[in-house]
């Protein structure tokens, strides 16, 4: 117990140092050496201390192990229930497919030439497969002229030749037959210079009836972030760098925003004070409790890739993520912000368990209000909320 205590702590101080926004492609390397030597140092101290015998541990042995016994008997399993017993907040319903692609274009079709693409070989590996999901999300503060507003999110493609292109033109197929409103790309597009020429042929035929948006990611930063931007724009895709952009549905004015802060320029500027309806793109979930704050509606995020490996009732166990496992999937409600994380499809090392790629279509539903009942009613009774629990048609 002590033992899986202490690698708790291990993995839970290396998932907050790569939520930190440190600017270096070393974290990654630097973080596997540590583990393994920490590993080996831990294996090879547990023997000493238990062929020295209880009686000669030094007070600070008995300190950590106490504490890493509360870890593994109090800590883990309260956090592993908590993730289990989580629900989407209220009224958020929603429907999906998944697609072997692998299956239906032909495994080695999609496979590419990269040093890792021999990882999409690897039994059980979900990498190939894709979730298309449909979801009805009622919003309390959209306004009914933007009921029925709908976004297709995307996240965290990772273009590199452990696939072929032909895997990610597939994935923009499909998202480009589940037409929206607006279509929002939360960052890490790169992971190999010779990729961003895929930029314009693979997502240059994304269409949003009201807009197309774009974020970088932190492994953009180490692929020439300017000329990846650029080729997005090229594509028809507006790239928002720490900005805002004003447009407006049905007459209602809306503001969309983007950042990969902490790697990027945050959002500085305060969110257009006439918008409705404020929307976020942020490459990491982390930022969910600023922008919540500032009480911005709505935020789409990525970078977590819900851990791609999640165990049989435990979930990920690596998570890049100043607050852990905490924001790993999904949609969860943080003061008067709704945020959506998604899984992503692509990974620089493409092992997925348990945890296919995914792309989402968002219908965000007006929630209408209650009328105040009257004395001679029961305050009690249940009333209908409209559509907004229903899933998407």
């Amino acid at each position: 117990l002590v033992a899986i205590g202490h690698y708790s702590l291990m993995i839970a101080v290396v998932n907050w140092c790569h939520g930190l926004g440190l600017r270096t492609r070393r974290l990654e390397p630097i973080s596997a050496l540590t583990m393994i030597v920490l590993g080996l140092l831990s294996l090879v101290g547990f023997s000493a201390m238990l062929r020295a015998g209880s009686t000669a541990w030094p007070a600070t042995v008995w300190a950590y192990a106490g504490a890493c016994l509360v870890v593994s008997v109090g800590m883990l399993p309260s956090i592993t229930l908590a993730r289990a017993c989580r629900r989407a907040p209220a009224g958020v319903r929603g429907r999906s497919e998944v697609i072997d692609l692998a299956r239906r274009d032909g495994r080695e079709t999609l496979r590419g030439p990269g040093s890792r693409g021999f990882l999409l070989r690897l039994p059980g590996n979900e990498s190939l497969r894709l979730e298309c999901s449909e979801w009805s999300v009622p919003l309390a503060a959209l306004p009914p002229e933007l009921d029925g507003l709908s976004l297709l999110h995307l996240s965290d493609l990772h273009f590199s030749r452990a696939y072929d292109r032909r895997f990610f033109e597939a994935v923009a197929a499909e998202a480009a037959v589940r037409h929206a409103d607006l279509v929002l790309f939360t960052g890490d597009l790169i992971d190999e210079d010779a990729c961003v020429d895929w930029i314009a042929p693979v997502l240059g035929r994304l269409r949003g009836r009201q807009g197309v948006y774009a974020i970088l990611g932190n492994h953009d930063l180490y692929h020439h972030p300017e000329r990846i931007a650029a080729e997005l724009e090229r594509a028809g895709l507006r790239v928002l760098d720490g900005t805002w952009d004003s447009l407006e549905v049905h007459g209602c004015p809306l503001a969309v925003g983007g950042t990969f802060a902490p790697w990027g320029p945050p959002l500085s500027d305060p969110p257009p004070p006439e918008a409705a309806l404020r929307i976020v793109m942020s490459h990491t979930p982390d930022l969910v409790y600023p922008l919540s704050r500032r009480g911005v509606e709505l935020v789409l995020a990525g970078h977590n890739h819900g851990g791609q490996a999640r165990l049989p009732g435990i979930g990920p166990v690596l998570m890049p993520s100043r607050y852990g496992r905490r924001l790993d999937q999904g949609f969860f409600r943080v003061g008067p912000t709704l945020l959506h994380v998604s899984r992503g499809v692509g990974a620089k090392h493409p092992l997925r368990f348990r945890c296919p790629p995914e792309i989402s279509r968002i219908v965000l539903r007006a929630v209408p209000r209650r009328p105040r009942p009257r004395l001679a009613e029961s305050v009690g009774r249940g009333q209908s909320v409209g559509d907004a629990g229903r899933a998407v048609p």
